[in-house]
């Protein structure tokens, strides 16, 4: 492989885990790097079968339920509700995630059996969040699909062609990937809908919390974690031998265990496989007894346990940084188009998919803001806003803003009575004021509250899955 293509693959899959996110034990944390390669299917296994279910599952048959898709396959290794995942599902991706650490972080890859396990779990919960958006009737279309690529594109300095090219270059196969890239947008208007919708923040929370903001400053923190949960209505006794694993956990690294190795090996968290890797995060976004542990290490230093709702974690500071507290601000553009009731709502929704073809096909931002956009303060400038502080668009606005590389554009989004189609120009980190102090910490609590809810989220409906692993060997001690 050449030079040139391992700082692409690692672009692309840092852009694809940075859509919005979930639980402090796993995202923004979140890294869904799971492209896809070809690999052989193993032979198949004539063991019985075991399943996993909460007895409260409305979910859970009496007996295995046929699977929906099960029509010429080689084996089928797992069923999740009235879906199935196959032997050669799992190969191809575990193919490509042993391919990805081998690129990111070869200390990072465990064992071969529990690798397959630690995948198997992975697509699992995958498996469980795309039926439930099925349910949801979450679509992405063709014109949403193909602004995300050309966004991932733009952020590798490429034209879309260029990126299909290059991955194929690499033996990437370009349906896997964007129908993997699709699934993970699904995945994350599901979380958007079921966990971020019902995250509302109360002035008086904000004002509390803007007053510790104070005292945190600007400090932030590169962590790795292992994530030992917790059963659903844990007993006493089932607690008691969660946190003494992960106390038997940490004292290996302390004995010098590598953490990216052990992160693979045991961790439930959904970055287990980067070796645990959470990235840089804000203190404010954190839970009060994390950051707290955290103030208290230096660099390389593991943290003690600390208890979370749904397991225990332990993390491995890689580095802080205490800065003069900042703000991001978005340099922006939109497109607005007035959107009413019935036709008119057609009407817009129709127009804004035009407005996305033309600019997948080459057409200048400002150029439709000027004949389209029907904004009368930015349409004659092109759309350009200005630089946007927190606090000063709707939310749903601002944390599209926020997500986007610069350069990118949105897909379509419904606000009030209008569709907006937003582009980032830019971003850069200014100084808080006093007068922007609430809306900073408006942000960073809606943060720590989305994190905290999505990991109970996922915690939850995982347990109410009927989930039946039928190969032994990818079972875990709890299955």
């Amino acid at each position: 492989m050449s030079c040139k293509r391992r700082p692409l693959i690692i672009a692309l899959g840092l852009l694809l885990g940075t859509l919005p996110v979930a639980g402090w034990a796993s995202t923004p944390f979140l890294n869904r790097d799971t492209l896809l390669a070809q690999r052989p299917a193993p032979a198949a296994s004539s063991a019985p079968a075991t399943h996993t279910y909460s007895e409260n599952s409305t979910l859970a048959p009496m007996t295995a339920p046929m699977p929906s898709n099960a029509v010429n396959l080689d084996k089928i290794v797992a069923i999740v509700n009235d879906n199935i995942i196959t032997s050669m599902q799992l190969e191809q991706r575990v193919s490509a995630v042993s391919a990805h650490l081998q690129q990111s972080d070869p200390n990072a890859i465990p064992s071969e059996d529990i690798l397959r396990r630690q995948v198997l779990q992975q697509m699992i919960l995958q498996d469980i969040e795309l039926q439930m958006a099925q349910r949801a009737n979450i679509k992405v279309d063709k014109g949403m699909l193909d602004q995300a690529v050309n966004n991932l594109a733009q952020a590798n300095h490429m034209t879309a062609d260029q990126l299909r090219e290059a991955l194929t270059s690499q033996g990437q196969s370009w349906e896997s990937f964007t129908n993997d890239l699709k699934d993970r947008i699904i995945v994350d208007r599901l979380m958007q809908q079921e966990v971020e919708s019902h995250v509302h923040v109360g002035p008086d929370e904000v004002k509390t919390f803007a007053h510790q903001l104070k005292q945190m400053g600007g400090v932030s923190f590169n962590l790795q974690q292992i994530f030992i949960p917790l059963p659903n209505n844990p007993t006493p006794n089932a607690i008691s031998a969660a946190r003494q694993q992960a106390a038997e956990v940490r004292n290996h690294l302390i004995a010098g265990e590598d953490f990216s190795r052990l992160a693979a090996q045991v961790s439930s968290g959904r970055d287990a496989l980067q070796g645990g890797r959470i990235g840089w995060v804000k203190a404010g976004e954190l839970p009060a007894s994390v950051s707290q542990s955290l103030m208290s290490l230096k660099t390389g230093d593991i943290s003690p346990v600390i208890a979370g709702p749904t397991g225990f974690h332990i993390f491995k500071l890689l580095d802080k940084k205490d800065e003069q507290p900042t703000i991001t601000e978005v340099k922006a553009a939109a497109i607005v188009l007035r959107a009413g009731s019935g036709l008119q709502l057609q009407e817009a929704e129709a127009r804004a998919q035009d407005i996305q073809t033309a600019l997948q096909n080459g057409s200048r931002f400002s150029e439709l803001a000027r004949n389209y956009s029907q904004d009368p303060n930015t349409a004659a400038k092109g759309g350009e806003m200005g630089w946007i502080t927190p606090g000063q668009l709707p939310d749903t606005l601002e944390r599209t803003l926020l997500t986007l590389q610069p350069g990118a554009v949105s897909s379509p989004i419904r606000e009030g009575d209008a569709i907006y189609i937003l582009q980032s120009q830019g971003q850069r980190q200014q100084p808080v004021e006093e007068k922007q102090i609430m809306a900073a910490a408006r942000m960073q609590l809606f943060n720590r509250i989305v994190r905290e809810r999505m990991e109970e989220w996922q915690h939850r409906i995982r347990d109410s899955a009927y989930v039946e692993i039928l190969e032994p060997s990818l079972r875990g001690s709890d299955a």
